[in-house]
């Protein structure tokens, strides 16, 4: 390869050529600096990386593209498709440069934080990954065309931050890994990206219930009492740890303490509850975001983020009403974070889900008040104030947030779009980043290399009930399986008393079980959703097989069980019961099912 790097400042279209660097080796690490030698400050707009080779004609390629955040697709395209087809109401929060994206184009594709390019006929695949990303978001260009690879560039967008005379600034580190197993690939990649971002990893995998997949914003100070009082009595069926309240009990974003009338005790009385119950108290915060009918906003309208002409820019409306966003490039705004999450502490929460994390980093037209902030360093000050307010031995989960720079401050964060009740929505399916099951499965199993690498993967929760769902029977086995298979943080989000023994089953199987399996997809580079997911029992190495159908029709699905299992093996499937040789090399599925098989 002949890998170069260059710099852009505002105001000059013209490349600055810069020298690319090693500067560790098994494997080598890369990065670029520019030093300002212009006598005046200097806004720095992106690094970008070339040179890169994959000499592959392009019908062969297939291409994995990572996702920014958890609300991004994640999957693999072929020659000839375009990329993700995105709503352009979520763009801004799946993509952190929208003018890259041209969707309309085949064989133009992007991806954040790595790449990976396979070679269908040989297996040969190259990866190019960002292992740090603690000011500038990082990101890919890719063009195919038929004799190969048209355009492969790397990028750090620097976002305009201001660079004084005679400082230096220094790109992003990545790293180059090539070999047969792509999917092996990603998993050597994230840990070097965990160990470098000082991931912070742990044994334990927690349990847990949280409320709003069954109460939404309805949820009630009665309704917490209710499951604390049945958990409790059921402790040893339900062996959770945590207890999580959801959103639904503020009065207003940005007015965290001061709950609305369905806790009439306060936030502190539930939390107290949590505890005295035996388990570890759990809330949901958003709390980047600021409500216009708040306190904090008409209190201190100097915290909020701005336009160049000083009006305050509105993220999104929500619960009626629009929502600004901090800036957290500011001290004053990390002094007000660290106080609240240390208040939050003396109650005796120590657990925390902070929400719509996104919107610190995808605001268009921001100007925050530090000149020499970036996107990414006012998240990750804004992070770190609610970590030490917190507290270090608290567990904290991301969740809607960017990838790359909440490594090393979360201890579990999100991989997927919400779960949702129901199986799809017409309207909701031609967008890849719609909260529908096939596309939650395409992101748990893809991002399955983050697991135990980056911070605990948080796949979603476990939906077992009759009430208040659409899903089918065979459509919670197939969630079910899904969760079984990849493992991670498990928390269950139905009402106790009104889920059926048979269902309650499901959950058990889950809590009682976690982390059963190391799985990977075997058509990670075949499809863009993968229906093959191969593991082996941690227990005893015993393999096993999951096949899915997300498609509307029943399919037939070739595998090669033969060399998961050997010749001549019965295998049955965990659900039904159901026998099939190994030999066969295929499985036939209804629409929306799955079979879970091993070793009769």
């Amino acid at each position: 390869m002949d890998l170069r790097a260059s710099f852009y400042i505002s105001g000059n279209p013209d490349a600055i050529p810069v020298t690319l660097e090693m500067t560790a080796a098994a494997p080598a690490v890369f990065r670029a600096a520019w030093t300002n030698t212009t006598g005046a400050p200097v806004r720095a707009e992106q690094f970008l990386f070339d040179g890169f080779r994959f000499d592959v004609p392009g019908e062969r390629i297939r291409l994995y593209c990572e996702g920014w955040s958890a609300v991004s697709a994640a999957g693999t395209h072929r020659y000839g498709e375009n990329g993700f087809n995105l709503s352009p109401v979520y763009l801004p929060n799946a993509i952190s440069n929208t003018a890259a994206y041209k969707r309309d184009t085949p064989n133009s594709f992007i991806a954040e934080n790595t790449v990976v390019l396979n070679d269908r006929d040989t297996g040969n695949s190259l990866l190019i990954g960002f292992i740090s990303m603690e000011r500038f978001n990082n990101r890919f260009v890719v063009e195919l065309a038929e004799s190969g690879v048209k355009r492969l560039h790397a990028f750090n967008d620097c976002d305009g931050c201001e660079i004084a005379p005679g400082e230096t600034v220094v790109s992003e580190e990545f790293i180059i890994l090539e070999g047969k197993d792509g999917y092996g690939l990603l998993e050597q990649y994230a840990d070097v990206w965990g160990k470098r971002m000082n991931a912070r990893l742990s044994a334990e995998i927690p349990t847990g219930w949280c409320s709003w997949y069954y109460y939404f914003r309805t949820i009630t100070e009665q309704a917490v009492i209710e499951n604390l009082d049945w958990l409790k009595a059921h402790r040893e069926e339900f062996p959770i740890r945590y207890f999580q309240l959801d959103d639904g009990y503020e009065t207003t974003p940005g007015d965290w303490l001061e709950p609305n009338e369905r806790f009439p005790h306060g936030l502190e009385y539930s939390i107290r509850k949590m505890a005295e119950a035996g388990f570890v108290p759990g809330v949901w915060f958003g709390p980047f975001m600021v409500g216009e009918t708040s306190k904090l906003f008409q209190e201190h309208p100097e915290y909020l983020l701005r336009d160049k002409d000083g009006n305050i820019l509105t993220a999104i409306r929500f619960n009626r009403q629009n929502m600004a966003v901090l800036d957290c490039s500011r001290d004053d705004v990390c002094d007000y974070l660290r106080d609240l999450f240390a208040r939050i502490r003396s109650f005796g929460c120590r657990y925390i889900k902070l929400d719509f994390m996104i919107y610190e980093s995808t605001m268009p037209g921001a100007v925050y008040h530090d000149p020499k902030a970036t996107r990414i360093t006012a998240y990750r000050r804004g992070m770190q104030a609610i970590r030490d307010g917190i507290g270090d031995d608290a567990f904290m989960l991301g969740c809607t947030s960017p990838f790359g720079p909440i490594a090393g401050i979360v201890n579990a964060n999100r991989i997927g779009t919400d779960i949702t009740p129901y199986w799809g929505r017409e309207h909701q399916k031609p967008y890849a980043e719609a909260p529908l099951v096939p596309y939650v499965c395409r992101n748990i199993i893809n991002r399955l290399y983050l697991h135990n690498r980056l911070w605990i993967n948080d796949p979603d929760v476990h939906i077992a009930r009759k009430d208040n769902n659409e899903l089918t029977e065979n459509e919670i086995r197939l969630w079910t399986s899904a969760l079984w298979l990849v493992g991670g943080l498990m928390l269950v989000s139905d009402r106790f008393s009104t889920l059926a023994p048979e269902r309650a089953a499901l959950s058990k199987l889950l809590l009682a079980q976690t982390d059963t399996f190391d799985t990977r997809p075997v058509d990670l580079f075949d499809r863009t959703i993968p229906a093959i997911w191969a593991a082996k029992r941690n227990s005893d190495g015993a393999p096993c097989v999951s096949v899915f159908n997300f498609e509307d029709e029943a399919q037939t699905i070739p595998v090669d069980l033969v060399s998961l299992f050997g010749a001549g093996v019965t295998l049955k499937d965990h659900w039904t019961g159901a026998t099939i040789l190994s030999d066969s090399g295929k499985v036939e599925l209804p629409a929306h099912t799955c079979m879970v098989l091993m070793k009769a």
